[in-house]
């Protein structure tokens, strides 16, 4: 029970805020944010107190170690400020959030399936908790229920089945080859051999047509989870048709997500294969990178934008994968982290910005300085981290991450992402360009605010600096993978 403290409080903050809601809060519903961002302080507190203990339960089904703790606290810090933006929605007279209990209910119990995903063990439980974490998701894609958010709901559900379809083939393929559903098992199977079903034991594994088949399957399920090219196509329509405070939560969720599955996957359960993967990854993420930079050009959507220059993220933190060592993992999990605080911060601005002016395009930010300088200046900041302009943190996690090629000799892979680095500055300097040097429209004006969501833009921005500045960051998680690799018995 100790292990699952922090899930456990967010059960219990769950079920708390639908009893609430239905019998107290029927006609107030501000407190239920309140009651929820208390109960996820809370799930931090105990996440603290236990950090990085080494040890399992659930017959070693599940698992806790200081990467999945490293994991867990992101997804809690991307929930927590995602809530504290959605405060102008749940308050707003224009265009109020419906539902708003059950929308704070699913997205609890959706970070709860997310911190068991990271610490599973079993194939069985790892597919229950990616499944429960992603169903909710088309949910809340859906939740405005208009013609264009339900039409961006069912496309990603059909992709997102899709995708569900590949992974739960290749983990069945697994569990054929290996006759196991325990990782550590699966893992040790793959690379020196394992205990087929009837006791005939099966020699050459790691080398043997099936198992590569299998990784090709779990490969194409982890891209539609992390938005990887050609499994891209649902990002655009899903960050268009939800609403602007669940497109934030997409941005960063869904990736944290196929990030932690991509880490025990490729590197628990195909560590072996990982090592002569390295072209391949390569050329996964130079084809994301290069769409999706070269795609948001041209967007004059703000949301598809956005949409774009996740998938594009997405390559530069898929580069991370061509090792399989401390670095690796170290540059993955800093850039993760970096990823979270930048884009929400963004997206807090842009949410706002929606919310009041009901303006997506990329001109209704005109004039925008003039008439709120100082969310203009934090939004800059968000644009230029996400760019990797120094000496903002997102400079520094790309530099990780382009070490990790030019360690494993693949310099033209640093050259092709540092020239998308430079592409991606000209969408971003559009939005900069147009909130300093085009004049205000008429209907431009100073934005509410409100002080939950000025709390989390200050958070946001102030984290998304210092991360970079403070070199304890990178090093502790250096040493949560250096403990993590070392688990592995790598």
């Amino acid at each position: 029970m100790r292990l699952m403290a922090p899930e456990i409080v967010l059960i219990l903050t769950a079920l708390l805020i639908l009893i609430v809601d239905f019998v107290f809060l029927r006609a107030n519903k501000k407190y239920l944010l309140w009651l929820a961002l208390t109960g996820l302080t809370g799930a931090t507190c105990f996440l603290f107190l236990d950090w990085g203990l080494v040890s399992t339960t659930l017959g070693g089904r599940f698992a806790t170690d200081t990467i999945s703790s490293w994991f867990k606290f992101v997804f809690l810090l991307a929930t927590f400020l995602t809530l504290s933006f959605s405060s102008n929605s749940f308050e707003s007279q224009k265009k109020p959030l419906t539902h708003r209990g059950e929308f704070l209910f699913v997205m609890l119990l959706t970070l709860v399936v997310m911190m068991f995903l990271i610490s599973s063990r079993d194939l069985v439980s790892l597919y229950v908790s990616l499944e429960l974490a992603t169903i909710p998701l088309f949910g809340l894609t859906a939740w405005e229920r208009t013609e264009k958010s339900s039409e961006a709901g069912f496309k990603y559900l059909a992709i997102g089945a899709l995708g569900s379809g590949f992974l739960l083939y290749g983990m069945g393929l697994l569990y054929g080859i290996t006759g196991q559903t325990d990782l550590n098992l699966l893992s040790s199977g793959l690379a020196f051999g394992g205990m087929m079903p009837g006791g005939v034991v099966s020699e050459g594994i790691a080398g043997n047509p099936a198992t590569w088949f299998a990784l090709g399957l779990v490969m194409a399920g982890l891209g539609f989870k992390l938005t990887l090219f050609p499994f891209h196509m649902w990002a655009p329509d899903a960050y268009d048709g939800a609403p602007t405070v669940v497109t934030a939560y997409l941005s960063v969720a869904s990736k944290a997500t196929g990030l932690a599955l991509a880490f025990l996957f490729l590197f628990q359960i195909f560590s072996v294969q990982l090592a002569s993967m390295n072209t391949i990854i390569a050329i996964f993420a130079t084809a994301t990178m290069t769409l999706g930079n070269f795609a948001a050009i041209k967007q004059t959507n703000l949301k598809r934008l956005m949409a774009y220059s996740s998938i594009s993220q997405a390559g530069y933190l898929f580069m991370g994968f061509l090792g399989r060592d401390q670095m690796s993992v170290q540059a993955m999990v800093y850039y993760m982290l970096v990823y979270v605080v930048t884009n929400l911060a963004l997206f807090s601005i842009l949410t706002l910005h929606i919310q009041e002016s009901g303006n997506e395009e990329v001109k209704g930010l005109s004039g925008f300085s003039r008439t709120n300088p100082l969310y203009a200046f934090a939004l800059m900041l968000a644009l230029f981290g996400l760019a990797g302009i120094p000496p903002l943190s997102g400079f520094v996690g790309k530099f990780f991450l382009f070490s990790v090629a030019a360690k494993h000799g693949l310099y033209w892979l640093v050259f092709v992402a540092a020239i998308n680095s430079t592409v991606s500055l000209y969408y971003y300097l559009r939005l900069v360009r147009q909130m300093y040097i085009e004049d205000p429209t008429p209907s431009s004006k100073a934005l509410a605010k409100q002080p939950l969501m000025v709390f989390g833009l200050t958070v946001a921005t102030a984290a998304s600096i210092l991360i970079g500045l403070v070199p304890q960051v990178y090093e502790s998680i250096g040493l949560a993978a250096q403990s993590w690799v070392g688990l592995l018995g790598r």
